[in-house]
């Protein structure tokens, strides 16, 4: 059986950490990226991103903007850095050099240590005389001996599971977005993959209302990705319990989605929270669609 990485969240992280980032969307990416390099800018640490091309830095870090940053600022002061590093294939020969010197570079300016974002394209990853795998050997000693701390993105569309599984033993872990919401029955995740959230545990009336905030934020979401109908997706595989006055937040959400042009969509709902709705009629409700879970879709009886 193969070992399952480690996954942490990126507000988790802590210096010396070296983290592998497999996204498979352009959200995705940035998601991460923008709380790794944010959450360096709060805590006094240069943030530095080593990108696959040779663009501007306002245009690199654009993404940011998004998310209330002045990056002509940030990139004025200092605080933020955008090197083309990685644009040809030499640019893994010195990599961890790299790294170490911006990273002692950083603490000379004042800083308290370096946050470092680094991305390979896949035509560069085998044949340079460095490969990468001697690249991301390499880089192990640095984020052991310096105040720095990494996230190297591999995008998942372009390199697939079995060439990243080779990688994930030079890393201390994957890192993903952060929780939406987390307490000792439920918590509540982004996914991006399709788009929507994933939901595991139990909700009841301790934790109905951080369902409902996180259900606004995410139809907030879904509106700005499309205009042509917000499709609000909900995975609930690992929810375990609902009791009836989530169901009826659900509910109550799937109408008003339908009144603005919209649509709830429920993922994985478990067999028997299927009977409370059919038996009730909730699974008719205009504007609430149930999908098949994965079980089903493979034509297998339900447990």
């Amino acid at each position: 059986m193969e070992a399952v990485p480690a996954l942490r969240a990126v507000g988790q992280m802590r210096p010396g950490d070296h983290l592998l980032l497999g996204y498979d969307t352009d959200e995705e990416r940035e998601t991460v990226l923008a709380a790794f390099l944010l959450d360096g800018l709060a805590s006094g640490q240069r943030g530095l991103v080593l990108t696959p091309g040779d663009i501007p830095a306002g245009l690199a870090l654009s993404f940011l903007e998004a998310y209330g940053c002045p990056v002509d600022e940030e990139v004025a002061v200092g605080r933020l850095a955008v090197d083309p590093q990685l644009a040809t294939p030499e640019g893994l020969w010195d990599l961890d050099e790299v790294i170490r010197r911006e990273a002692r570079r950083a603490v000379a300016d004042g800083f308290l240590g370096l946050r470092v974002s680094m991305e390979v394209l896949c035509g560069r990853a085998g044949k340079s005389l460095k490969t990468l795998h001697d690249s991301e050997l390499l880089l192990d000693p640095v984020f052991a001996s310096l105040p720095v701390l990494g996230v190297c993105q591999y995008d998942r569309r372009v390199f697939d599971e079995e060439e990243l599984i080779p990688l994930d033993v030079l890393h201390h872990g994957r890192v993903a977005a952060d929780l939406v919401w987390h307490d000792e029955l439920l918590s509540i995740t982004r996914t991006f993959a399709p788009p929507g959230l994933a939901l595991a545990g139990e909700i009841d009336d301790t934790n109905v209302t951080a369902v409902a905030r996180a259900l606004h934020a995410e139809t907030a979401r879904a509106r700005g990705r499309t205009a042509n109908g917000v499709r609000t997706r909900l995975d609930l595989r690992d929810l375990r319990f609902v009791d009836v006055g989530a169901l009826r937040l659900l509910v109550f959400s799937a109408l008003g989605l339908y009144a603005a042009g919209g649509t709830l969509v429920l993922h994985g709902v478990a067999p028997h929270v299927q009977r409370v709705m059919r038996v009730t009629g909730w699974d008719r409700v205009p504007g609430l669609r149930i999908e098949q879970g994965d079980r089903e879709a493979r034509g297998e009886p339900p447990p």
